[in-house]
């Protein structure tokens, strides 16, 4: 005779909106983008209702668990906003791996221990155990999907961190730069490739406040037009004398490249400058780079 478990719908919403919740936050810290918690708590709420599918009748195993892909899609907007299409997409295949461990993990649970008030079905969890027994089974959870993103990122991080010096006049400044592939801004004029640097590396480089400042006029500044996550916008823009990118295993110098300054900490204030991709594309496919060291 076949078991039945029941379900309670309060107990169904706050798991997986406490789910949700676990699976938003590691998917931040894998992608490295940072979102507040109130959007974070709008996110798992969401993640909470959308459960409740598995209230709808004869609904096929096939079709819910289908469901999750425009339902990922809204939890990550949810929880991040607009943040331009390269971005939203690396956000969402985060999202999709750290809940595609997560369901691994459910359901080996599932087919190994048969788990009497446990019912899994189309990536919906509901487990019919205490509070005591949850915050256990997710700290366990939790830890394990901690080891596989220190993995990744370590895996990740050898091809996307250089070491960047950029020198205007007599003055050059050094940082951290870590290669952003959802950087697509171009300077509209040149069409040359914009690297994105924190106000605090600009101003030893004597870089003005605002374009209409006095010393404005010495810089070949631009305005560059970008996305934010409040809309459309610009940042303060000159081209370098020279910027060089040393990386493990490449690294290469030129002047056909913009820097904008940006008032936002980079990555959490891990990096001093954000890479274009195009800045590392070989010399054949690349916008005519000056030299390339090997």
């Amino acid at each position: 005779m076949a078991m039945t478990t029941v379900v309670y719908a309060d107990i169904l919403f706050i798991l997986n909106a406490y789910i949700t919740d676990l699976l938003l936050l590691l998917c931040g810290r894998l992608c490295r983008e940072q979102s507040t918690r109130g959007r974070r708590a709008v996110a798992s709420l969401l993640g909470g209702g959308a459960a409740f599918l598995i209230f709808v009748p004869n609904l096929p195993r096939s079709v819910l668990v289908l469901s999750r892909l425009p339902v990922a899609a809204v939890l990550v907007f949810a929880a991040w906003g607009f943040v331009g299409r390269g971005r939203f997409l690396r956000l969402y295949g985060g999202f999709f791996l750290v809940s595609f461990v997560f369901a691994g993990l459910m359901g080996a649970l599932w087919h190994t221990l048969h788990p009497k008030r446990m019912l899994y079905y189309g990536a919906i969890v509901y487990f019919g155990i205490d509070a005591r027994a949850l915050v256990v089974l997710t700290a366990v959870c939790y830890a394990l999907l901690w080891v596989a993103q220190k993995l990744l990122e370590r895996r990740r991080d050898r091809g996307t961190l250089f070491d960047l010096t950029v020198s205007l006049g007599e003055r050059e400044i050094r940082c951290r730069a870590f290669l952003d592939t959802g950087n697509d801004l171009f300077e509209p004029f040149s069409g040359d490739p914009v690297v994105v640097l924190h106000r605090s590396f600009a101003e030893p480089l004597g870089v003005p406040q605002a374009p209409d400042a006095p010393q404005a006029a010495a810089f070949k500044w631009r305005m560059i037009p970008c996305r934010t996550a409040t809309g459309e916008g610009a940042l303060f823009g000159f081209r370098p004398d020279k910027l060089t990118i040393r990386g493990k295993a490449c690294g290469l110098e030129t002047d056909r490249v913009y820097v904008a300054v940006t008032e936002h900490p980079i990555k959490n204030g891990e990096f001093g400058a954000l890479l274009h991709p195009a800045l590392l594309q070989t010399p054949a496919k690349g916008r005519d780079l000056h030299e390339t060291i090997a």
